[in-house]
């Protein structure tokens, strides 16, 4: 049995303490960037992004206690060289984004932004990434305001529109080590999330490095992180599985939660 966690920049107040020696532990445990449903086995536990969780029904449960969460604000964004309501149909540039973000865009695009897309390019070889008029970036990079056009926040366009928060990671729970017994794996990432949270700075400073990188927006948003579902976040990840999932190949059931289970028994 081990204990995954994806490496990204929302899970970090997570990860960290654990890379760092911060938090003991004899768990066995695996940080793994672009953390995929294919990854996990039954027999594991994962902090793993909320769209690959959803490939994950049958053989896996979400605990909700230990998320990741973003109110109103992310490192999630999209880049214009006009205003957005002056572009109407374009190439739609997904640079170094994961599944959240591509959830998130897809949700956005016409019913908030109204901006058709005329295709979804990945590769930066593909002639279409020259005419796209709409870049869509995650990560520290994201915190800085461009030199030229327009950001906007999609965790605030979604919340906007949604009035939730995004759910950018959940905690799987596999069938056999729930039957096995998952205690120790969840107080794990419980104790790194409150040591993440105690020593935020060094955190931050773990994750710039030498980036030049906007140290304000940062620290308010590791700030305004949250760590635990409640019921308005469990249908805000259930809604954005319906509303982005389109023309992907993303499920839009989750798996039980374990708290429902217990209640339904």
């Amino acid at each position: 049995m081990t204990l995954y966690i994806d490496d990204s920049l929302m899970t970090a107040q997570v990860r960290v303490p654990l890379v760092e020696g911060w938090v003991e532990t004899d768990v066995p445990f695996e940080i793994q960037r672009n953390l995929a449903a294919a990854d996990i086995g039954p027999s594991d536990v994962a902090l793993v992004a909320g769209a690959e969780a959803a490939f994950l029904g049958e053989t896996h449960f979400i605990e909700p206690e230990v998320a990741v969460v973003a109110e109103a604000m992310s490192a999630i964004v999209m880049r214009t060289p006009v205003r957005p309501d002056g572009v109407e149909e374009t190439p739609i540039r997904m640079l170094g984004t994961g599944s959240t973000a591509e959830l998130l865009i897809r949700s956005l695009l016409r019913p908030y932004f109204g901006i058709t897309a005329s295709t979804f390019v990945r590769d930066d070889d593909d002639r279409s990434a020259a005419d796209a008029q709409v870049v869509i970036l995650e990560g520290l990079l994201a915190l800085n305001e461009p030199e030229a056009g327009f950001q906007e926040d999609l965790a605030k366009a979604w919340y906007i529109l949604t009035n939730t928060a995004v759910v950018h990671h959940v905690t799987v729970v596999g069938v056999e080590a729930e039957a096995r017994g998952a205690t120790g794996e969840i107080d794990l990432l419980k104790r790194a999330i409150r040591t993440g949270i105690d020593r935020r700075r060094d955190v931050r400073r773990e994750m710039v490095g030498n980036e030049e990188i906007d140290r304000d927006r940062l620290a308010e948003l590791t700030n305004r992180i949250r760590f635990e579902l409640s019921a308005a976040d469990r249908q805000s990840l259930r809604n954005l599985l319906a509303r982005g999932s389109w023309g992907t190949s993303y499920r839009r059931a989750l798996p039980a939660f374990r708290d429902e289970l217990t209640t339904a028994e």
